[in-house]
């Protein structure tokens, strides 16, 4: 039951990594292409901005990453029990596709509109590929067993 929970905790700071590090990054490349165009933005507004997404578009695109990590990472973990090594790796890669698929999936879903502003380019993809990666390896930190000291 306590390797368990690890788990869970695990997973939890995962998503919460991922989600805010993910929220963050759009909204930063949105704000960029804003500025592409002409926009004037402060670096209070900027800060306002990404405050605001992270409380209201991070409570939604939350829900979609804990879904795509549970998956992943229960992936990774039958990936890691064949290979018995490279663990990190592995839970950077599985957070890193959780992404990718998660993307493609909401966009084929819902009529082929890419819900995630900050995810339209290929740029803005990759970045929320690394959000899923650093997830990842935080998972694969937090849940690592601990070494015996002598």
């Amino acid at each position: 039951m306590k390797r368990f929970f690890k788990y869970v905790v695990s997973w939890l700071a995962a998503v919460i990594t991922t989600t805010v590090l993910g929220v963050i990054l759009q909204t930063q490349n949105i704000i960029t292409r804003l500025e592409g165009v002409g926009a004037d933005i402060s670096v209070g507004e900027r800060l306002s901005m990404t405050a605001y997404d992270v409380m209201r578009l991070g409570s939604l695109y939350g829900i979609f990453i804990a879904l795509a990590l549970i998956i992943a990472f229960l992936a990774g973990g039958l990936v890691f029990r064949f290979a018995k090594f490279g663990r990190p790796i592995i839970y950077v890669v599985a957070g890193a596709i959780a992404m990718l698929v998660m993307l493609f999936s909401m966009r084929e879903v819902f009529f082929g509109v890419p819900l995630i502003g900050g995810a339209r380019s290929g740029f803005g993809i990759a970045m929320q590929m690394l959000a899923g990666g650093v997830g990842g390896y935080v998972f694969a930190r937090v849940s690592q067993a601990k070494e015996i000291e002598q």
